[in-house]
């Protein structure tokens, strides 16, 4: 606490707060016990708050004590600055526990129909001033994004490359159908036989926007006894179902997309026997301390090992979209 000798007054935020307490209280006994203070030293430290503001703030007599206009004055300010420093602290807390903060997130397209909308709710009402930014990217993109420090936290497909530094959690498996043009020769099956599409065209995305997928879908046809003709290529899922809509070919659907989506011209079926399966989970940089991504990731673990979220999870292919 500076004098009025050096200019203006300079009073720190404990004095506001004892003067504060006094002008409740009106009563420097009373004061002085919620301030654990005695009460001649809270004498003193108002008597000096005065001296260095140049003017009085508590009225004294023989009937008690009472704010002058200018403490009344001086009160409301004082309430309001140890209200913004509450709140400065308090803001401080949030930002290192990753409550306020924007995160970056990236996911591939499958994670519309099973884990982001989830995350998404589960966010905003556990921390309603986290602000998640999304945007939908392969694999390999994130993967380059999270390494150059553009996205803060992936749903990717698993597994990514060892070495490509990056910290993964598997968490949501998704067994792949097969989506087919309404008029498809199989479109009345229950489950269709992958061996059975053989001779069909696939509608696929290029290898290196996703590798780990594009080999899991290939290896199991070649495990079915055939090596799949890529028909077309696409980025995008919504592009790869038009085409098959257009019957330009068939392609591999995640039981998540046959649930949540449906395209006029395109029925989706399970794989009879065994199928190739999605796995899903969050991404970041190792050694990343970007606490809202990391409070973002805590929440996907704990909301994906709930019962509630599993169960969820259950039911089958929709057969006609």
């Amino acid at each position: 606490m500076q004098g009025i000798d050096g200019g203006e007054p300079v009073v720190d935020l404990g004095d506001l707060r004892l003067f504060a307490v006094v002008a409740e209280e009106l009563h420097f006994g009373r004061a002085a016990a919620r301030l654990h203070l005695s009460q001649p030293g809270l004498s003193y430290r108002v008597k000096a708050l005065e001296d260095a503001l140049g003017y009085e703030v508590l009225a004294r007599n023989r009937r008690g004590v009472r704010l002058t206009p200018a403490g009344e004055v001086l009160l409301a300010g004082a309430r309001r600055l140890l209200g913004e420093a509450h709140r400065v602290v308090d803001d401080g807390g949030r930002v290192a526990r990753g409550e306020l903060a924007t995160v970056r997130v990236g996911f591939v397209g499958t994670a519309l129909y099973s884990l982001l909308p989830a995350v998404l709710r589960a966010a905003r009402v556990r921390y309603p001033e986290l602000q998640v930014r999304v945007a939908e990217h392969k694999s390999a993109d994130q993967v380059r994004l999270l390494q150059l420090g553009q996205l803060d936290l992936g749903l990717v497909h698993l597994p990514v490359d060892p070495g490509s530094g990056l910290e993964t959690t598997p968490v949501f498996e998704d067994p792949v159908g097969v989506a087919l043009p309404r008029g498809h020769r199989l479109a009345g099956e229950d489950a269709i036989a992958l061996a059975d599409l053989a001779e069909d065209g696939f509608v696929l995305f290029p290898r290196e926007l996703e590798p780990q997928t594009y080999d899991r879908y290939t290896d199991a046809c070649v495990a079915a006894g055939f090596a799949p003709r890529v028909a077309h290529e696409a980025t995008g899922l919504q592009t790869i179902l038009a085409l098959v809509a257009a019957g330009m070919g068939v392609a591999f659907a995640a039981r998540s997309v046959a649930r949540g989506l449906t395209r006029s011209g395109v029925v989706f079926r399970p794989l009879a026997g065994a199928a190739p399966r999605l796995v899903t989970g969050p991404a970041r940089l190792a050694g990343s301390d970007h606490p809202g991504a990391e409070l973002l990731r805590t929440m996907i673990l704990d909301l994906t090992s709930s019962d509630q979220y599993d169960k969820s999870q259950e039911s089958g292919f929709i057969l006609d979209g």
